[in-house]
């Protein structure tokens, strides 16, 4: 009775091996288990030679093709009972045989020599010239001369602040004031030309040292500052034009100097502590990148000096260029800029020289804000350079 009265699957029951252990199973999920997952494979299947990078020329076939989504032309008996062919391909299609394939280490190490060595060709400094007329004449524009400044300013309550400050002038930097006297209406003090004077100078101006009132000055005025400092360097950079001289390698090009006479020309680079100096036939771009890595100190391995040196190009136009920009060189009244001072750095530079040497003139501590106004005051900026410039003047003898 009791073997009458079990339940059993109402399918007729498949007495494979796999399916021995189905019975009681939901009739549902017995027949699914039944069916195929997929038609057989053939177990005769024929494998070709195997293909690889190394035996792709043996085998007729072009290493450097790519795969491509155009299926190759099926035989009937492979496209499917007769069926016409997807594509119709080239019965001889031209091979493109590539080279051997290349090994490991050299494919490692196949990028260009211009991707090892970005600067293959870094600037030299030429020797200085044979001494003439006109190396000891721009060298004689090096002599200092003594400046007696005295700031007077009128307070609030009426009173009267008086400053006096001494400092040092350069014979080349009475001829670029000259020179911006003769030729733009700029701010400037007046002084004489150096051989119309012998000795120190004396001059007294009013207003104040913007240096003196900048931390006590609202952000309107520092930027109204700003502001008129920047239609200065426009008109600077714009009328004083470069002197052009006719060179003996690339024609005529424009000078590069604080001074020159004939074809030599005086390169200036003024710190706090010292000013490097040369005196050069017709400079380059790249001479004056050379000029400054030459007052490196001996420590600094040749790699780093290359590697600086490369960070410039030989293309930048040149432009007339004050060379130290800072409140201690600016003169304010009734919130106006009156004079600005410290030309001794100044002549026809790199047009990324004023920018750089910006960030390297000294202010109070309590003026770093100073700084943060170089976008109102430069038209146009060199952050590579200043980077540069930065681990150039890291480098010299401070």
């Amino acid at each position: 009775m009791a073997d009458s009265l079990r339940l059993s699957p109402v399918f007729e029951r498949v007495q494979s091996d796999p399916l021995r252990n189905m019975e009681g199973l939901n009739p549902e999920r017995a027949l699914r288990l039944l069916q195929p997952r997929s038609p057989e494979m053939p177990t005769n299947i024929s494998v070709g030679p195997r293909m690889s990078g190394s035996n792709a020329l043996s085998l007729g076939v072009a290493t450097s093709q790519k795969q491509s989504g155009v299926k190759k032309e099926l035989s009937p008996s492979q496209n499917g009972r007769g069926a016409q062919p997807l594509v119709h391909l080239p019965k001889n299609p031209t091979l493109v045989i590539a080279g051997v394939k290349r090994p490991r280490d050299h494919l490692d190490n196949s990028e260009s020599y211009a991707q090892k060595h970005p600067c293959s060709n870094p600037p030299s400094f030429p020797p200085p010239p044979p001494t003439n007329i006109h190396t000891i004449y721009l060298e004689s524009l090096i002599t200092p001369r003594c400046l007696l400044l005295t700031i007077k300013s009128r307070r609030g309550d009426g009173s009267q602040a008086i400053l006096t400050q001494y400092r040092s002038i350069s014979n080349a930097g009475l001829l670029l004031v000259n020179a911006i006297q003769a030729r733009l209406d700029l701010p400037v003090l007046q002084l004489p030309a150096p051989n119309e004077v012998e000795g120190s100078l004396e001059r007294v101006i009013q207003g104040d040292l913007l240096e003196t009132v900048w931390c006590d000055i609202t952000p309107e005025a520092k930027y109204a500052y700003a502001r008129q400092l920047r239609h200065i360097l426009n008109n600077m950079r714009s009328g004083m034009n470069p002197i052009h001289a006719d060179s003996t390698t690339s024609g005529t090009r424009s000078m590069l100097g604080s001074a020159m006479s004939g074809p030599f020309s005086l390169m200036l680079d003024q710190h706090v502590q010292n000013t490097y100096w040369a005196v050069r036939v017709e400079p380059t771009c790249r001479q004056f990148v050379a000029f400054l890595a030459s007052s490196f100190v001996q420590s600094v391995p040749t790699q780093v000096t290359d590697a600086l040196k490369c960070q410039f190009r030989s293309d930048y136009n040149i432009r007339f260029t004050h060379g130290e920009l800072s409140p201690k060189n600016i003169i304010v009244q009734n919130s106006k800029i009156v004079c600005i001072l410290g030309w001794d750095s100044g002549g026809w530079y790199p047009e990324w020289w004023e920018y750089v040497k910006f960030f390297e003139a000294r202010t109070a501590p309590e003026n770093q804000d100073w700084y943060d106004y170089a976008r109102d005051i430069f038209v146009e900026t060199f952050p590579n350079e200043l980077v540069a410039y930065q681990g150039i003047a890291r480098c010299q003898r401070q």
